[in-house]
């Protein structure tokens, strides 16, 4: 047996001990943007609690299954784009004839989700709702078919909680590219500078203001936003459209780009709600990311890069990455078997969990409305996984170390430290690091509940011997009881 050569996690940031004798973790403090604050911690319980959700990336784009971004890739106006929504497209038709939400939101459950985020509206301009706004370009008009309620129904139905894509770009307005008429920005379409785009960015910003105020007022309670989009001409930073988009708490009189009456909503004064103001006012307890202007009550890690660093504490993070290929569904990717296998999908999400983060996790149906089986068979099979190690998985917090990436990481919850033990870690002795903690009463193996021999050395190193790592190889879970909680309360 030999010993644990990774044993060196950090304090959490160096801010001393809390009574416990643990660590003290830096608190995330909720601050206040464009006049609208982030939601409490006690508002967020519910996302840190559940960990794992289901990202959807479904629109017409699944027709051709070559990516979400085909319009703006393959640079096809939208006149032409319309056709996919219709049978005259072939085998490239967006047919939606097996969509069944309610089996999403099953295979959710089955993989251990227990959320679910669905693209009501991607870049391509095409809604999954019957939209209100009379250039909307909708699911309505096509398939005579409200997508959206059906998820939200099936999401109810099956207990899972319900979250809301929407992204505030649409390729359908050339005045995206130009919003002020006078600085056409570079794009696929071949828009040059012409000042009849102000009006229509103006349109634009129009439509979302339709489209947010039914999609918060009309389906019930949503738990989960993903705003996307929010950086104009595919320029910059969400943050710098926020003048246009008017992302804060109220409508400014002079905009350059007002929103008609017609579409605008009101505080209980009758003055004029910007987006967040919106969003508040019928969802307040909504969690939403900070792609549309708003700081966010969540940040996003986009992307497959692995998770490394420290336990992000002062901020909820929430990790989005994608099971195959691109985001919409990749018929590529898929036939050459490049799928995210079940011990990958469990890596990223106790990285996330050990460094207080959580994860979406992307599924792109086909142009039928059914999720390829490789992916639901990879998720499956990691949610048998993560059904067993839920204890250390759902309701905990990361720390009270640091993380070693490719290595080690801690959560924890009420007087348990589980220490997950991936496979970069070598040997079968664990040893927590040096300081004052409170006696350990026993360690166990968590899937076997074996115990496990210990000793705490005189400067407070625990270390715990005959671990058996051929369990669970991927992941490798020994929870430590303390007689006192973790957390100072």
């Amino acid at each position: 047996m030999g010993a644990a050569p990774f044993a060196f996690a950090m304090p959490l940031f160096g801010t001393g001990d809390d009574d416990t004798g643990f660590p003290h973790l830096a608190p995330r403090v909720p601050k206040t943007d464009l006049g609208i604050s982030q939601l409490s911690e006690e508002q967020l319980r519910w996302l840190r609690h559940d960990k794992f959700g289901m990202f959807i990336h479904w629109g017409l784009y699944a027709g051709p299954g070559r990516g979400e971004w085909l319009m703006h890739n393959e640079a096809i106006l939208p006149d032409a784009y319309r056709r996919f929504a219709f049978p005259e497209s072939g085998e490239e038709y967006f047919a939606a004839d097996r969509f069944n939400p309610r089996a999403w939101a099953r295979l959710a459950k089955d993989a251990g989700m227990k959320w679910m985020c669905l693209t009501t509206r991607h870049h391509d301009g095409y809604c999954l709702f019957d939209s209100p706004y009379p250039n909307a370009f909708t699911s309505q008009q096509t398939h005579h078919r409200d997508f959206v309620r059906e998820y939200t129904n099936a999401c109810r139905a099956e207990g899972v909680r319900v979250g809301l894509y929407y992204s505030v770009l649409s390729w359908r307005y050339p005045g995206y590219y130009d919003v002020t008429g006078t600085d056409c920005k570079r794009n696929p379409f071949g828009y040059k500078t012409d000042p009849a785009h102000h009006e229509n960015a103006r349109l634009m910003k129009e439509e979302n203001y339709a489209n947010v105020r039914h999609l918060l007022s009309s389906y019930g309670h949503i738990d989960h936003i993903f705003w996307d989009g929010g950086w104009l001409g595919e320029q910059g930073s969400d943050a710098d459209g926020a003048y246009f988009h008017e992302s804060g708490h109220f409508l400014d009189a002079g905009n350059a780009w007002p929103v008609g009456e017609r579409w605008r909503d009101h505080d209980s004064s009758g003055r004029a709600l910007g987006i967040m103001g919106i969003v508040r006012k019928h969802q307040p307890h909504v969690a939403t990311n900070p792609r549309f202007g708003w700081m966010g009550d969540y940040m996003d890690e986009e992307g497959g890069a692995p998770v490394r660093g420290p336990v992000r504490s002062t901020a909820l993070y929430q990790k989005c990455l994608t099971t195959a290929g691109a985001w919409g569904y990749d018929r590529g990717a898929i036939e050459g078997g490049h799928v995210m296998p079940p011990d990958m999908v469990i890596e990223y999400l106790v990285n996330c969990v050990v460094r207080d983060m959580v994860m979406l996790l992307n599924v792109g149906p086909d142009r039928h409305g059914e999720i390829p089986p490789a992916v639901a068979t990879s998720l499956e099979k990691a949610g048998q996984w993560i059904r067993k190690a839920g204890e250390a998985i759902y309701g905990t917090r990361g720390g009270p170390w640091q993380p070693v990436d490719r290595k080690l990481g801690y959560c924890y919850r009420g007087s348990t430290i589980f220490a997950h033990m991936l496979k970069g870690y070598e040997g079968d002795t664990l040893e927590t690091p040096a300081g004052r903690t409170p006696r350990l009463l026993r360690a166990r193996e968590l899937f076997t509940n074996r115990l496990l021999p210990f000793e705490v050395q005189s400067d407070g190193v625990i270390r715990i011997h005959k671990i058996d790592r051929t369990v669970s190889p991927v992941d490798t879970i020994v929870a430590l009881e303390f007689e006192r909680q973790i957390a100072a309360k």
